[in-house]
Order: structure tokens, then sequence, then C-alpha cells
């Protein structure tokens, strides 16, 4: 593909940088641009430089730079998307219905459909950024949205500043990763340039920052956008002034280079530190969430509210025994699954055969659970392992990983008590089963030692 950067000096007059921005996309999109990245604040003068007090002081509202979510420049930006056959993500200062506002970036599709948005989640404030008294912090997770050219990522200016911004948008499968940003000429810009590099070449992606340029009385924007390949070599650099940097990329180099050098792989994803949600066509991470799952059970076991409420507790429990024990993502999501799927055949196998024992349980249950969670439309290898942990959890002589640990310990803490088993059950319980130190300390809870 290739990528243009508008590398943007913005007047005082928003409708002046508006028809430079849209005229721009018209001239990258001869030139043969796929997509056409803005700097940050795409439409205005750099106004987080001043403290909110100072403008409210001359009588300006923080919110008069801001538009609205219906506001006809959103519109206006989707129709030159359209017109030119160009990606086009601009950034905007946001108003949202409820009064909040937000740094936010657009990725409009050749076609002038809006594919989506995403806001900064680090809010910096120091002199000349006082973003703190502007920008509320995202509340949605980093975004990828998949394009024919591949995945593409959004992190806004100083997010890109947090590690796991960038690593964020890679684990969840960027290919590229665009950066509108408003870097200053007097900030340490080499150590900037060095961590673009890093983390093009840590997290396997290509990287795109476009900068703003000129002098806002007094306050110089540097330029020097940059586009950095995943073997951490830069592609292209613009000079300091304004400027529609230019350059072919192929996104496909960001897989093979997590072929040949799998440094992203090795990343233990964790939803504590990475958060993000990928996108296909229209909609946010159409696979299924833990709480579509937790619906989906209380659908099979509708008016029985003894088995809700038993695989509701069960569930909470091996949640917080997979926080606290610090399982990767992956692992913690089939740990909770299967804590809620772990009684499915406990219906059929009273229906069937008058039982609730364990056993049947398990042999009934498997396929059950293999059915319900194909039929949502998990990966083979996740239904796998739940089915498995449902089909043995009430085996306690070879647990073969801490997923299975925990379902058992989790189970025991809601069955113990329910059945309210005697205090020398529970000890030899206690001593023979449990091995978490996060299960052992919830077991002392519910039951001290006397």
């Amino acid at each position: 593909m290739k990528i243009a950067i508008a590398q943007m000096e913005m007047d005082i007059d928003k409708r002046v940088n508006e028809d430079v921005a849209i005229r721009l996309a018209g001239q990258a999109a001869r030139a043969g641009a796929d997509l056409l990245l803005y700097p940050e604040l795409t439409l205005t003068p750099f106004f987080p430089r001043y403290p909110a007090k100072m403008l409210l002081g001359m009588g300006i509202s923080p919110e008069a730079f801001s538009v609205g979510t219906d506001d006809p420049v959103i519109g206006r930006f989707a129709g030159a998307a359209g017109d030119n056959n160009i990606y086009l993500c601009p950034n905007f200062y946001v108003k949202e219905e409820d009064g909040r506002l937000f740094d936010r970036s657009y990725l409009f599709t050749k076609t002038g459909r809006l594919q989506g948005s995403c806001d900064m989640h680090h809010i910096f404030t120091a002199e000349n950024f006082y973003e703190g008294d502007y920008y509320h912090p995202a509340r949605e997770p980093y975004r990828v949205f998949p394009t024919p050219f591949g995945n593409i990522g959004i992190v806004i200016c100083f997010d890109r500043h947090i590690p796991e911004s960038i690593r964020a948008c890679a684990l969840a499968g960027a290919s590229l990763i665009l950066i509108p940003a408003a870097n200053l000429s007097d900030e340490p810009l080499s150590v900037f340039r060095s961590e673009i590099i890093a983390e093009a070449y840590q997290n396997n992606v290509f990287i795109a920052m476009a900068n703003r340029t000129g002098d806002e009385d007094g306050l110089v924007f540097a330029g020097d956008s940059i586009i950095v390949g995943p073997d951490g070599n830069v592609i292209k650099e613009a000079g300091p002034g304004e400027e529609l940097l230019l350059c072919d990329i192929d996104t496909g180099e960001a897989n093979r280079s997590r072929r040949q050098r799998p440094y992203i792989a090795y990343c233990v994803p964790d939803s504590g530190v990475y958060d993000y949600l990928s996108e296909e066509g229209d909609e946010v991470r159409t696979r299924p969430a833990i709480e579509d799952v937790y619906m989906a059970m209380a659908d099979f076991d509708a008016g029985d509210p003894k088995r809700l409420t038993h695989f509701t507790k069960v569930y909470y429990y091996a949640h917080m025994m997979a926080v606290k024990e610090h399982l990767p993502l992956r692992l913690r999501e089939i740990t909770e699954i299967a804590a809620i799927v772990h009684d499915i055949g406990i219906h059929k196998a009273e229906q069937s055969f008058h039982t609730t024992a364990g056993s049947v349980q398990e042999k009934l249950g498997a396929p059950l659970a293999a059915k319900l969670l194909s039929d949502m439309g998990f990966e083979s290898e996740l239904v796998n392992r739940v089915s498995y942990l449902v089909g043995h959890h009430h085996t306690y002589n070879n647990i073969d990983g801490i997923d299975y640990q925990i379902l058992v310990e989790a189970d025991f803490l809601v069955n113990m008590y329910e059945d309210d088993t005697d205090q020398r059950t529970r000890e030899n319980v206690f001593e023979k089963i449990f091995r978490t130190e996060t299960g052992k300390r919830l077991f002392r809870q519910l039951w001290p030692l006397e």
C-alpha cells in the first residue's frame, strides 16, 4: 500500500484547516496513496498549550475548539474519503452528547464509511501540554481495524510513550499503527525517533507518525514525521516544514517478521496490562466475550435459580483466583468459561438417569459444553480444553494444569458451603485438594482455623 502523511501547519481558523485537510486528501489520492494520516488536532491551533483557566479568563470556553459527534465536518471528511477513494485518518477534539470531551481519531474507508474511532487513553499534563484540562481518557480499549492492506491500529500522541499502547494494538493483530502527534522542536526528538524505531522492532509492526509543523505564537512544532518498518528501519522521514510525505510499504512484511523473529509471540497478553479489542467488518470483536457465555449458560439453566447461583459463585471464585494467580489472559479466559459451564451436564443427568453423580455429569457435560461453545463461535482449541475440564471437574487424581486446579478449588469452595460440609471433611479436602495460594486464602476466609 502507499501511505501518505499530511504534515500540516495549522491556522487559527478551523475552516481554513478543514479546507487544507480536504484538499490534501485529493492531492494524496492523485499521488496514488491508499491512506492519508493527519496530525493531532487536525482542525485547530494547539489550544492545550494554555491552561483552561487562562482561556476562561479571556472568555474562551474549553469547548470552543470542539466538534460534536454529528458535526458536518465528520460528514465532509467521510465524503472526501469516498470521493477520492482513499482511507482518511484525521484527529479531532470531540464533544460527546453527555458533555465529555475526547482527543479522537477517526478512520474513514475508501467508500466514505466511518469504520470507527479511537480516543487518547493517557492524558498528559505539563507546561505547553495542559491536556488534563481538556480531555477525558478513553472509555474503550485500543481497537484494530481490518482493511484490504492489513489490520490498522491507532495510538494518539502521548499514548505512544506508554509501551503497552503499541503492544496492545500489535497483540490485536495490527500490521500498521498510525500515530497523530504534536511534537515540539525543543523536545528530545532524537529520543522520540529512537522510541518509534524500538517499538516497531519489538512489536513487529509498521509505525507511521504524523506531526504538526509551524510556529503557533512561539510554540514551534517540529515536523519530522516518520514511517518505520517492522525491522526497525526508518523508511521515510519528513523535514521540518509543511509536506505531504508519501511512502510505499508492504504490510505483509509485519506478518513475515513475526514468523522470522517472533518477538510479539512471546508476549503474555494479560488483560490487566494490554487493553484492546480487534474489529472484523462492522462489529467489534465478533468472537464472544465471557459475558456472552454467562448469558448463554443462564439461558440454559433458566428457571433453576439454584444452578444459576451455583455457577455464578464458582465463576466468581475462579475469576478471583485466575487474576490473583496471574494467569495469562488466554488461560484465564479458559478457566472462567469452564467455571461458567462446568455443571452443564447436570440437568441431563437428572432427567435421563435420576442422578447428580459427578461421573455422570462429566460424561454428559463435555459434549454439551463443546456444542454450546462451538455454536457461539469459539475456536476449537478453547472448546476442546473447556470441554475436557467439564468432563473431568469431579476427577481429582490427575489435575494437569492451573486452569483445572482453579476450577476444582472454586467448585469445592461453593459445594462445601452449599452442602454444609462438616469441618473434618472440609479440612481433609483442604489438605488433599487445595494448591493455589489464593484458593487457600479464600478457604480460610470462609472457614478459619479454630
